[in-house]
């Protein structure tokens, strides 16, 4: 017999009435408001209904009285059993709902319960499989549905081929075709194929499926003088489609960034809880378009709209934590992708046709915080601030191939420590000169310390390291050429205040260690580059006194919340708070061009609730970024865009303080 207590089964109506589907399929063992109706079969041989709706004591699965029958004998490991789910709409508009349990064998009812009065709206929304421990889990197979109440789409299906990512620079298309994670066989592989133009297929590309479920494909000799429609096809079938737009020409191009994008504010697997305590702060519910930011669909919408010619994703695409508690182990791969294939699946219609370079940050390799050292371990276990990856390489290798194999090529692909891999380079695409870096990997750890626990002078400190800080020598050797985006993780300064609006000196950003902070920034000068970033949470454009301009796109959907709010007014301000001239705790001087705060002062959050955790999205300026580039005016436009506003609106305008316009001789 089994042994335990748990459940399998049915869980129907999740999701708030007209909410996207993707919403509405992701669901925990967490009850909240929208959380449905669990419909399912006991270990102790109890077919029942419980609740799933409550936010306040989120585990009891408190059962719902019904009419029970059948004899419910003892589950064990060897039965075979159909469950089966029917509803009943009565004269009073009501449903009845009867779950039952059959032996598969014999036909036996095991046991039935009966349940009546259930409005529509109680049922409508998603449906999924239920197992549920804690001591045991269950399969399940040959699902089927049918009726009236049953609305079926296919084309919303998902996989075998999730989404494509893909670049292209120099006559060289790279593109990574991501599958689901499904049990391999012998030959499995991807073949890229673009349209002939009279409704047949040429076949371009193949590769085998590889670590991380992805399919690394490349053409070496692509023409991006024109568009071409593409099909990926997966060898034991299923296609996926997109365009491969032409090389934007003399007008210029319209770049977009997005970064820290977390599926959830409240965890679906642990109880949490939704008590807003400050003036105007909304609950966020649990299954809720408040609380699940996740499919991110107007903030996608939007960023579709600008008609984008090429999309930077910045890092921390997730958050190891949402929606679900982290896979603790050193190689956490099925729970890395995951929480990846929840971003692919959000922004796959733009990643489809549009090229998007993809950028690794702390949280895509599951640390709040990386001090990367060159790629060696850890140092110490739970300290990140003595530098290293906490995983394993071979996992961190995956997570770079998965997001970042497509990017085009390194300049310099020797491996880091440990032989992680490296993606760092410069390239040149529609009239722009671009340099991604990684201003994570080789930087020195937030202690300061070396091996042997002995300072480590700062002029010997590294951000960039020697090879990262070669390229842009080189770039800088140049001269200020064509217009130059430089893409980089983080800021090149500190620009937060604490909660009494002192100037801080966190180490996160690549504000520190100055030494070779400054190095980077005079490289990038010599270049007449400016830099996008993502990472911190808060939209700001700067000009470093000693360097370039900066523009820190705000984040996609994120927690955790940062906070410029000097307690002196700065001098040379602009028209919008909190502009002007500003040293950071390092020594790191910039103009404050623009910036956006949440809405609702640090101090008074963090007087009442000691954390910066905010989920409430319409108390935070979160986004996009857009940088235009005009080869005819030889300007540049700097424009940050909330998530909810409809660019195509009469009216629609990007957050205040923007846009900003700067002409090429400026930068």
């Amino acid at each position: 017999s089994i042994q335990g207590t748990g459940f399998s089964g049915f869980l129907i109506g999740t999701g708030e009435p007209g909410t996207d589907y993707r919403r509405a399929a992701l669901v925990g063992p967490a009850s909240g408001e929208a959380g449905g109706l669990l419909c399912v079969y006991g270990t102790d041989g109890r077919v029942v209904f419980l609740e799933h709706t409550n936010d306040v004591r989120q585990f009891d699965y408190t059962e719902i009285p019904s009419t029970a029958s059948g004899s419910a004998p003892p589950r064990t490991k060897s039965e075979q059993l159909e469950l089966t789910l029917d509803g009943v709409r009565q004269i009073d508009g009501t449903l009845t709902l009867t779950l039952t349990a059959v032996d598969a064998r014999t036909g036996a009812v095991l046991s039935q319960a009966v349940l009546g009065g259930r409005t529509s709206a109680s049922v409508a929304g998603g449906f999924a499989f239920v197992s549920c421990g804690p001591t045991g889990t269950h399969w399940f197979r040959n699902l089927r549905s049918s009726g009236a109440g049953v609305d079926s789409r296919p084309e919303r299906g998902l996989g075998p081929i999730v989404g494509t990512l893909f670049s292209l620079a120099n006559g060289v298309l790279k593109m990574t075709a991501q599958v689901m994670p499904m049990l391999l066989q012998p030959g499995d592989q991807v073949r890229l194929e673009i349209s002939d133009g009279a409704g047949g297929w040429i076949t371009r590309a193949s590769a085998p499926i590889g670590p991380g479920f992805a399919a690394a494909l490349r053409d070496d000799a692509w023409d991006a003088t024109v568009a071409h429609p593409y099909r990926v096809v997966h060898s034991r079938g299923g296609t996926y489609e997109g365009t491969v737009p032409a090389e934007p020409g003399a007008d210029g191009m319209t770049i977009l960034t997005l970064s820290c994008t977390k599926a959830t504010h409240r965890a679906v697997d642990k109880g949490t809880r939704d008590e807003p305590r400050v003036a105007g702060e909304k609950a966020l519910g649990m299954y809720t378009s408040r609380n699940v930011y996740f499919p991110f669909e107007q903030l996608a919408q939007g960023m579709q709209a600008q008609q984008p010619d090429l999309v930077f994703a910045m890092g921390d695409q997730f958050y190891e934590h949402s929606p679900t508690k982290a896979d603790q182990s050193t190689a956490p791969e099925l729970d890395f992708l995951y929480k990846y294939l929840l971003w692919l699946w959000s922004f796959r219609d733009i990643t489809r046709n549009t090229p998007c370079m993809v950028l690794i940050d702390d949280h895509d390799v599951f640390q709040s915080n990386l001090y990367g050292e060159g790629g060696r371990p850890l140092l110490v276990e739970g300290d990140l601030s003595t530098g290293g990856y906490r995983n394993d390489p071979a996992w961190v290798n995956i997570v770079q191939r998965v997001q970042c194999g497509h990017n085009p090529d390194p300049v310099d692909p020797a491996p880091a420590q440990q032989g992680i891999t490296v993606y760092f380079t410069r390239f040149t695409y529609g009239g722009v000169r671009f340099a991604l870096l990684e201003d994570r990997k080789f930087k020195s750890g937030g202690d300061a310390l070396d091996d042997q626990g002995n300072p480590v002078p700062e002029e010997a400190l590294q951000l960039l390291g020697p090879r990262q800080e070669a390229m842009l020598a080189g770039l800088a050797a140049e001269g200020a050429g064509l217009p130059t985006v430089v893409v980089s993780q983080t800021m090149y300064a500190c620009l937060q205040t604490s909660s009494t609006g002192r100037t801080q000196d966190v180490r996160d950003p690549a504000g520190w260690p100055k030494p070779a902070r400054d190095r980077a920034l005079t490289s990038m000068a010599a270049a007449g580059a400016v830099v996008l970033s993502g990472d911190t949470h808060l939209p700001a454009l700067v000009r470093h006194v000693d360097g370039p301009m900066q523009f820190s796109g705000p984040a996609g959907g994120a927690t955790f919340v940062r906070w410029f709010e000097p307690r002196n007014a700065l001098q040379n301000p602009g028209t919008e708070p909190h502009t002007g001239d500003f040293v950071d705790g390092f020594g790191n001087a910039m103009h404050v061009v623009a910036v956006r705060n949440a809405h609702v002062p640090q101090s008074v959050w963090v007087d009442t609730y000691d954390n910066h955790d905010i989920g409430d999205r319409d108390l935070k300026e979160e986004g996009y970024g857009v940088l235009r580039i005009d080869h005819v005016t030889r300007t540049l436009t700097f424009e940050a865009w909330r998530w909810d506003v409809d660019p195509t609106a009469p009216g629609a305008a990007p957050m205040p303080g923007w846009p900003y316009v700067l002409s090429f001789d400026d930068a």
